[in-house]
């Protein structure tokens, strides 16, 4: 088995996932939502799905308070939830050496 480094396996510590709701959001808003991210937050794995009322927001990042403050402008979070992906990756690394 080929060992990872985590620097290689890890672009960004932190997975955040949240829901935004606002009645007057629509389908569509997810567009401007996800460009608005793009724009203010370094990141990746971005997945943004819209209904109306209510956006879903995924995303890697090193800064989640930055995504935070950009999706408290688009209505109340309704969740907002942050793993730290380094700390399940170590984990998994423990879990594994363990297994050897």
């Amino acid at each position: 088995m080929t060992k990872i480094p985590p620097e290689e396996a890890i672009n960004f510590r932190y997975d955040v996932q949240s829901m935004i709701k606002n009645p007057e959001l629509k389908r569509e808003d997810k567009n401007r939502i996800r460009d608005h991210i793009e724009k203010e937050c370094i990141g990746d794995c971005l997945l943004v799905i819209g209904m109306p009322g209510m956006i879903k927001v995924h995303f890697h990042t090193d800064e989640p308070e930055k995504l935070k403050d950009v999706l408290k402008l688009y209505g109340e979070i309704e969740d907002f939830d942050i793993e730290d992906m380094k700390e399940q990756f170590e984990a998994f690394k423990e879990k594994q050496q363990q297994k050897e």
